[in-house]
């Protein structure tokens, strides 16, 4: 669903990555490793069109999308979830959602707002609160209903559980989880908390140096030597 063929990109003069590659299928789940500033978020941001390709290019089921703009990778299901959280802080939970269902939300979504209130009952329990009033999870909680609005189908997650309590990641990750295998969608986890990333991930990648050093599963990432890059 998702494909990188030997992307480059980077900021001014600097070259922040190189030669990266990775090809995801419907439901994959991908953890998405590395130390900070090892181009993981740079990455997200070439994949979804934020940054301009110095080399390579980016497909989409199937289709070659690195010519496109973000409005257009938005609408065939491309989503990125920024670190740091994208919400409206001063507008309610409510006025949030239907911004955003306004623009992705049709007859034929995937997900409604009443399917997002549904998948957070806490979000419905606070729909008049304004947003940048709630905790930090349950703004992110929110984050990633937006996310979701519509019809998505492959997921860019960058560091959701910052800030978070273990309890609340670990209920966030398995709803992603959730999410992936009852909707066929794929995930890009960027994520510092390795051992939660990890119980949801089908896949694993290891970023270092602005390229990919590590593409296995899970269980092969466990047993290598890769850790030595963090």
């Amino acid at each position: 669903m998702l494909r990188l063929d030997g992307i480059e990109a980077g900021y001014g003069a600097k070259t922040v990555i190189s030669g990266v590659s990775f090809a995801l299928e419907p439901g994959q789940i991908l953890a998405f490793l590395g130390h900070n500033g090892a181009g993981k978020t740079t990455t997200l941001k070439a994949a979804m069109g934020l940054l301009p390709l110095r080399a390579g290019q980016v497909s989409f089921d199937d289709q070659r999308i690195d010519r496109l703009s973000v409005a257009d990778r938005v609408a065939l299901g491309l989503r990125l979830l920024p670190e740091g959280r994208g919400i409206f802080p001063d507008l309610s939970v409510a006025e949030n959602i239907e911004v955003v269902a306004a623009r992705n939300a049709g007859a034929n979504a995937m997900f409604s707002p009443d399917d997002v209130f549904k998948l957070f009952p806490v979000l419905e329990e606070r729909r008049a609160t304004r947003a940048g009033s709630m905790s930090g999870g349950q703004q992110q909680m929110l984050a990633l209903s937006l996310a979701i609005l519509g019809t998505p189908r492959c997921l860019m997650l960058d560091e959701p559980s910052i800030g978070l309590a273990p309890n609340l990641v670990e209920r966030m990750f398995e709803q992603v989880r959730q999410v992936c295998k009852s909707h066929a969608m794929t995930a890009v986890l960027v994520e510092q908390n390795v051992a939660a990333a990890l119980k949801i991930a089908d896949r694993v990648a290891i970023m270092n140096n602005g390229q990919i050093v590590f593409d296995g599963s899970p269980d092969e990432a466990r047993a290598s030597n890769v850790w030595h890059y963090f």
